[in-house]
């Protein structure tokens, strides 16, 4: 790997992970940089868009090493799903799903692209499903649906709404700015919203701004802004107070949550 160290921060991240208690009615996230989470239920695990690939030099140079390593994946315990929410390498990595594939009985869902990439990366064909918008599928004690996203750079990307109880949460993968988050804001309530925050760079829209990420929080109605990715690139880092400072001005009523890596944030009434 090329730039920053090649450790996760705490090598027993995973089996940690498997031990935490989740209470019926919570979920709980457990970033692992980029736009990636272990997600746990009371009677649910999964990951979404894995990464623990190297850098891609000389554009795209890690800040942040892999939080796990993907061969080490039997001591989460168990894993019911892997959702992906795109096909960029960062989001559909064959470097983590090859290993996710072979070491377990997951299911990998997501747009074609993404299943395409699943299926080159070995992952068998009975265990890798298209999931389209409007689509679900149940875990355990977890409804996922996907939804529309605005993405511009990957030829198909998917949201997911994740349902436990009355909880909800919007994981919106890279999406830019777009009118369906009052769309989704409508049908569903949002405890939580996920959404990819950079520093463009000039003439660039990779992930939003601060001010669109506000935006999409404010219409979504969400009550919690996750702020993810600002810390996986060198070059486009955002300090995520920034995203707090535009959110007092769109959205005050929400509070804003920085995700840090191998770091749980939990969601739900009994956490509140």
């Amino acid at each position: 790997m090329t730039g920053g160290s090649d450790r996760a921060t705490d090598p027993d991240f995973l089996a940690s992970v498997r031990r935490a208690t989740v209470r019926p009615g919570e979920i709980s996230l457990w970033y692992t940089g980029g736009a990636g989470y272990v997600i746990r239920t009371a009677a649910a695990t999964l990951l979404i868009d894995p990464f623990v690939g190297p850098s891609n030099p000389p554009d795209w140079i890690r800040a942040i090493p892999p939080a796990f390593d993907a061969a080490e994946i039997g001591d989460l315990g168990g894993l019911d799903a892997i959702l992906l929410t795109h096909e960029h390498g960062d989001h559909a990595d064959p470097d983590a799903l090859g290993p996710l594939g072979r070491l377990t009985e997951a299911q990998v869902l997501g747009p074609t692209a993404c299943v395409d990439v699943a299926l080159r990366a070995g992952v068998p064909a009975e265990r890798a499903q298209v999931l389209s918008h409007d689509e679900s599928a149940t875990f355990g004690d977890l409804r996922v649906t996907a939804v529309p996203m605005n993405d511009p750079g990957a030829p198909g990307c998917n949201g997911y709404v994740l349902e436990t109880g009355a909880v909800a949460i919007l994981h919106c993968g890279d999406s830019l700015y777009f009118p369906g988050f009052l769309d989704l804001g409508r049908r569903w309530s949002f405890d939580a919203i996920c959404l990819s925050v950079g520093a463009n760079p000039p003439g660039r829209n990779f992930y939003l701004d601060e001010a669109g990420a506000a935006r999409a929080a404010r219409d979504a109605g969400a009550r919690l802004l996750i702020a993810q990715h600002y810390d996986l690139w060198q070059g486009i880092t955002l300090d995520p107070q920034r995203v707090a400072i535009a959110a007092a001005w769109y959205c005050p009523e929400a509070q804003v949550v920085p995700a840090k890596v191998q770091q749980r944030i939990t969601v739900g009434a009994a956490s509140a």
